[in-house]
């Protein structure tokens, strides 16, 4: 979900924040679960991000094939926190002829599907469970790996984990794409008690993502922030096996 400016700083430990990974687990889930099944929901209240995000999205996935030459592959991808499918119905299924999805609430991954009705092997598998808990076969499948405005439901060690663990379902050219909000370098990482969620800075997200075995391949700014300026800057990393 897209994260907007806080006007107070996080202590380290933050006010409504859960020492257990299950309890927080809990607390999103009656977050989401509670709401509208919707792109409002979705995107935290700002739907008219959606189209430019899309578009956005578009044009890096565009890049990246015509950087990669052919050796990015279009066959499997992975889309971690699929939500109701506003990513991978209008942006995933363009270039992928399988799609492997993600969520933490059943209702979520059951209404994505639906969107494929007509096209019922475009969605293979569905992973209902936390991005933490997610259990893999450990062989080169997927192309790409998407994961947008997901990654901050786990702390630093937990998603140095989770990386280690899709690295292994990585095909040799294969990338992850992690879209989401972050806060200045420096700063400690704010924290949201409704959904349980962090946002970090890119140093964090560099550090995580070395700490995983990763090189970083592009790190760009979203240009979201110029559709709705409440929102926290977003920022594009892709990644690649060293």
């Amino acid at each position: 979900m897209s994260k907007k400016k806080e006007s107070s700083e996080m202590n380290e430990r933050m006010e409504g924040e859960y020492e257990d990974a299950k309890e927080r687990q809990r607390v999103t889930r009656n977050y989401y679960s509670s709401r509208p099944k919707t792109f409002d929901t979705m995107l935290g209240g700002y739907t008219q991000v959606h189209d430019a995000d899309i578009q956005e999205s578009n044009q890096l996935l565009q890049s990246l094939f015509k950087q990669y030459n052919g050796k990015l592959g279009s066959s499997h991808c992975l889309e971690l926190g699929c939500g109701i499918g506003r990513v991978t119905k209008n942006l995933l299924s363009n270039y992928f002829e399988h799609i492997d999805i993600n969520d933490l609430l059943e209702e979520y991954c059951q209404q994505t599907r639906t969107l494929f009705e007509n096209d019922e092997n475009k969605i293979d598998q569905s992973f209902v469970c936390s991005i933490g808990d997610l259990e893999l076969n450990k062989f080169p499948k997927y192309d790409l790996i998407w994961a947008q405005w997901v990654l901050g439901y786990l702390d630093g060690d937990d998603l140095v984990s989770l990386l280690r663990k899709l690295k292994l379902t990585l095909k040799k050219n294969g990338l992850i794409v992690i879209k989401d909000n972050c806060v200045g370098n420096g700063q400690e990482p704010e924290f949201d008690p409704d959904d349980q969620y962090y946002v970090r800075s890119g140093e964090q997200f560099y550090d995580i993502a070395h700490r995983a075995g990763f090189i970083l391949v592009k790190d760009q700014s979203s240009k979201l922030k110029k559709v709705v300026r409440e929102l926290l800057p977003i920022r594009i990393f892709v990644l690649a096996l060293k």
